[in-house]
């Protein structure tokens, strides 16, 4: 990727910020709705995670009470440590995918 195109995807990314927080000024700023902006917050956190392929562990914990009620599930530094395993495998001491 050239730094041209770097610079281009962040310029949008912070384009879309501004435009949903300008768009959304009055309900934003007022105190009764600041619990509407934590989870906006918490979405955009996780949208970007997944950008990176980074797996969102609220949504891992929901999906194992759901369908595997039976089963304990992962604790969170356990679940991404097996997220980074699985994406970038290294058994055997040899890394066949770069982490960088």
């Amino acid at each position: 990727m050239n730094f041209k195109m770097a610079l281009q995807g962040k310029t949008i990314i912070v384009k879309i910020i501004k435009f949903t927080i300008m768009s959304q000024k009055n309900l934003l700023l007022s105190p009764k709705n600041w619990s509407r902006v934590a989870v906006l917050w918490q979405r955009l956190q996780q949208s970007f995670r997944l950008m990176v392929g980074v797996p969102d562990y609220q949504t891992y914990l929901t999906h194992m009470q759901i369908h595997h009620p039976d089963l304990t599930p992962m604790d969170e530094k356990t679940f991404h440590r097996y997220c980074v395993d699985a994406r970038y495998p290294s058994k055997g001491g040899n890394m066949k995918k770069c982490p960088c």
